[in-house]
């Protein structure tokens, strides 16, 4: 009788232990009501020598291209996730019971006053939301009609994220707003400008801030010993020494060993006139003598825009400082359209040889080996630090 009542004991228990097992079982794989503990950061922002700034880290409020974890329970069988109401990607290969990885897309809504500012997870089993909120990125400038001008000029800001735009200005000097929309922006050049950085100003719920730009192309530089480098700049607008707008300023002229240059009332990136010069065969060149202003540092720029005449596109030409053969800066041609440049004077130096100080010639040299034509306007040296 006693051993009838240990193995009725037994029986029970293990009827009890498989119970438990089964619905720890079915717990583990999701059959649940969703719930969210917290969201976490995935990635490291930021690092030093001294110390690691931990990845995992608790947030309510995201980035747009950033990625971040979900942690809570019953979050295996998720359907999807949703922020402002669009959905978000979200890595089922990762996905557990207790985590889900998801990243923001460039659709998801800034949050601000219309938004939900809530993320939602649905699964099989249910939903669940928190409060989420995403930051508006800071305006990012494209392009701008032109990098030079005078007092009255309307400039066109085309970009990225000018939501709440609160100002424009070029330096410290902020500009009139005349028209703006979350891409494009109209303004009016101030007066008593020379050279400064352009900046977009926005405000938002969350994020925006200050964009300046845009990048300017600077050329390829053919350093000695065959090394090839390339540095970007973000752009001035204006000169702090003029060298040639619609004419010859400070002093500063032109000549080649070719053809002559000639004012061109045609092909103009802006005012009246530009300088255009037809190389007469392969590695003819054209040059820029100084007048003053021709002191540089590292902190200084050559800048300009050139025009690319018929048959031109994909022509090189080289820009050489001083008659320094020894290196170059590449500049490539473009049939019909204006480019700007704007080099720092770093471009023309390596080991074997320094930075110039001063500007005593600047040589553009015809390097495809043929005969061609180009047109060059708003020339000048700018402070780019």
């Amino acid at each position: 009788m006693k051993n009838l009542k240990s193995i009725y004991f037994y029986c029970i228990l293990s009827l009890i232990t498989i119970s438990i097992l089964s619905s720890c079982k079915k717990n583990d794989s999701g059959n649940g009501a969703p719930s969210i503990t917290r969201i976490r950061t995935v990635f490291q922002s930021s690092q030093t020598s001294q110390a690691v700034v931990a990845f995992d880290s608790t947030t309510t409020q995201g980035k747009i291209g950033t990625t971040y974890a979900i942690v809570g329970n019953n979050l295996s069988t998720t359907k999807s996730i949703t922020i402002n109401g669009v959905a978000v990607y979200f890595n089922s290969a990762l996905a557990s019971n207790t985590t889900l990885q998801f990243s923001l897309p460039n659709t998801t809504p800034y949050s601000n006053s219309g938004t939900s500012n809530t993320l939602t997870v649905v699964t099989a089993y249910g939903q669940v939301s928190t409060p989420f909120i995403i930051e508006q990125p800071i305006p990012g400038i494209s392009t701008v009609s032109q990098l030079a001008g005078n007092a009255g000029d309307i400039i066109t800001i085309t970009g990225t994220t000018f939501d709440g735009l609160t100002g424009v200005s070029f330096g410290t000097t902020p500009a009139k707003v005349l028209t703006n929309t979350p891409t494009v922006i109209t303004v009016e050049v101030p007066a008593g400008l020379s050279a400064g950085r352009i900046s977009v100003t926005t405000a938002a719920t969350k994020g925006g801030g200050i964009g300046t730009g845009p990048i300017v192309t600077s050329g390829k530089s053919q350093l000695s010993n065959n090394v090839t480098s390339e540095k970007q700049t973000s752009a001035i607008f204006g000169f702090n020494t003029a060298i040639y707008e619609d004419s010859f300023k400070n002093g500063w002229s032109d000549y080649g060993w070719g053809g002559g240059p000639s004012t061109d009332t045609k092909n103009l990136k802006r005012g009246t006139s530009s300088r255009t010069y037809s190389y007469t065969g392969g590695y003819d060149g054209y040059v820029i003598q100084p007048g003053s202003g021709n002191s540089v540092n590292e902190n200084t720029a050559i800048k300009f825009s050139i025009f690319g005449g018929k048959g031109t596109s994909g022509k090189k030409i080289n820009l050489i400082l001083n008659y320094n053969f020894n290196v170059s800066v590449q500049l490539t041609l473009t049939e019909g359209k204006w480019t700007d440049y704007q080099i720092p004077i770093a471009n023309w130096a390596d080991a074997s040889n320094p930075a110039p100080a001063s500007v005593d010639a600047l040589v553009f040299q015809e390097f495809s080996g043929n005969a061609s034509t180009f047109s060059i306007d708003d020339i000048g040296i700018t402070n780019i630090k």
